[in-house]
This record gives C-alpha cells, structure tokens and sequence, in this order.
C-alpha cells in the first residue's frame, strides 16, 4: 500500500528519452522530432525518491499514420506516411543523503534510451515519376539526459519538484539519413511538479516544462521552443489496483529557423493534446508497474497518434 503522506514517498521516476528525427517537410521543429518524450511524467511527478541510488527501466511505443498540417489536415505533400518508434529507457538517480538547498531534498539523475524508429515516408511531387520516397528505419543508442541538481520539497498532502534537464547531442546523426536517433543539437528544459494527495488512494500530479535548443550544425536549422504539460490521476479500486487517467499538451512558442528566416512563413509552430487511461497494478509494497494509453488529436504540423507506456514505480508500504 502507498503511504500517502509519507514524506520520502516514491512514485514514477519518469525517464526522458528521445523519439528521433525524421525529414518529413513542413513538421514542427525539424523533422517534426522532439528531445523530450511527452506523456512520460504522469504518476507522481512531484514526488522525489528517497535517499540513495536508483535506477529504473521503461518502455514506450508511439504510432501515427497521421501528419497533421498547419490547419489540422493531412499534409498534402506527403503521398504517403506512417511511422513507428519502440524503446527500452533507463534511467539511473542519486538522491544526496542529509543535504538540502532552500529546505528541499537534493537529487542528480541521467537518462538514456535505445530506441527503434519505422518511417513510411513519400513526398508528392508534380511529375509522372510517383513520390520521392524518403523511408528508413534505425536503431541505436538517443541523446543523452541529465539533470545536474533536481530540487524535491514534502509537505503532508503536496510534493513539489523543480530542476533543469540538459540534452547532450550523444546519438549518432547524418543530415542525409531519412531517420536518426540523435538531434545533433543542446537541448535545455527547466521544469517543475507537483503531486497532490488529497486522501488515501487518490493522488492528482501534473508538470510544466519549457523546452529551448541550440541550432544544427550540419542543417543550420533551430527548432523552436517547446511548452509542455502532463497530468495524471489516480483512483484506488483495490488494495492492489489503481485506475486513472492521463494527458499531455504540446505548444511550440516559437518559430523554427533555418539561416536565420522562419520556416514555411508560419514557423512550423506545432501542438498536439492527448488523453486516455491508465493502471497501476502494485505486485509487492516494493513493485509496481503503470500501464498507459495515450490517444492524440487536434495536432498542428507534427503526427497525430498513439502512445503506450510501461512504467515502473516503487510505492512504499503503510
């Protein structure tokens, strides 16, 4: 059973980890790709582990047959699309024993994935010869994320988190490549969580972050910057069951540029909402695992689909 007031209660540590980049035209950011993997941090995102080492492994799979233009329609400049991405995360935290900042409990984490991305991809064009057909498909080794200091503060019914991610171009790239795992780009993204635990077996979580990056080298192209939302709650049914919900909106704030002009004249400024449920089955007081589904829609310049998670969380025991 989780305590719900418990000060050092663990939930969800959340793994960020990267979906890749594809060269379809006219997506937000380039590619229509993202350094963080919305709809992750749902459960408990306010809620720091305690203190020590922790390490932790996730699943995800997202599919579309879905890319969505600048007024919600299919792009017409894609003949045909369809792309898919499954990945294995681990992420690895340290919560510093008998240190705190500003009254908060102190934590380091990284993060990283192997994913693997599918693209079906033809882009229309004018002439007898069909679509150029720019599909592929890649595994390997994402960028790499860290959060140097992650800052946690408890009180009895409310938890609070804040820190900084810092996303390091590590995943190979090549310009040229229809898909890559890496960004070829620094990412930075501060961000803050809350949890609410209003009463036993209920628990209300949700984070904001904002997402910036530098520019690609090899395209000369910066993406624009990110606002991100994720929520989640949760409803006890039984002693080893939970049932609940989960979401997330995507915002792009500013222009993607490449050699300095906006592109497509209306920045590929993207967004996208998703729902859908969600349950928590606790096999032991020390193990538990999250199963989400996530359904997407009204998406503007980016795919529009479905994203699944398997998430591991250590409750602790009344």
């Amino acid at each position: 059973m989780i305590r719900a007031n418990c000060r050092a209660a663990v939930a969800v540590a959340a793994i960020p980890f990267l979906l890749g980049t594809t060269s379809a035209p006219a997506l937000a950011t380039e590619g229509g790709g993202s350094q963080y993997p919305l709809g992750v941090e749902t459960h408990f995102s306010g809620v720091m582990a305690p203190p020590g080492y922790h390490q932790f492994l996730y699943y995800s799979h997202y599919e579309s047959s879905h890319s969505k233009d600048n007024n919600g329609d299919d792009n017409p400049r894609l003949a045909y699309f369809k792309i898919r991405t499954d990945a294995i995360s681990t992420r690895v935290s340290y919560v510093w024993p008998n240190i705190t900042v500003l009254g908060a409990n102190v934590e380091t984490r990284a993060a990283l994935a192997l994913p693997t991305i599918e693209l079906s991809l033809g882009i229309a064009g004018p002439g007898p010869a069909g679509p150029l057909d720019r599909s592929g498909s890649k595994t390997g080794l994402a960028d790499l994320s860290v959060h140097p200091v992650v800052l946690g503060w408890h009180l009895a019914t409310v938890h609070q988190v804040a820190g900084i991610e810092l996303l390091f171009p590590t995943g190979a790239y090549d310009a040229a490549a229809p898909v890559n795992i890496g960004r070829n780009y620094y990412g930075v993204g501060p961000s803050y969580s809350v949890t609410w635990l209003p009463r036993q077996g209920v628990d209300v979580s949700a984070k904001i972050r904002y997402g910036m990056s530098t520019t690609n080298k090899d395209t000369n192209y910066r993406s624009g910057d990110e606002l991100t939302f994720e929520f989640g709650g949760n409803f006890r049914v039984r002693r080893s069951i939970q049932i609940g919900a989960t979401g997330y909106a995507y915002v792009q704030t500013t222009d993607d540029k490449q050699n300095g002009a906006i592109v497509n004249g209306n920045g590929n400024r993207g967004r996208v909402f998703a729902l859908g449920p969600s349950m928590t089955y606790i096999f032991t007081p020390k193990v538990a695992l999250i199963a989400k589904v996530q359904f997407e829609f009204d998406a503007r310049n980016r795919s529009e689909g479905t994203r699944v998670w398997l998430q591991m969380k250590l409750p602790f025991a009344d």
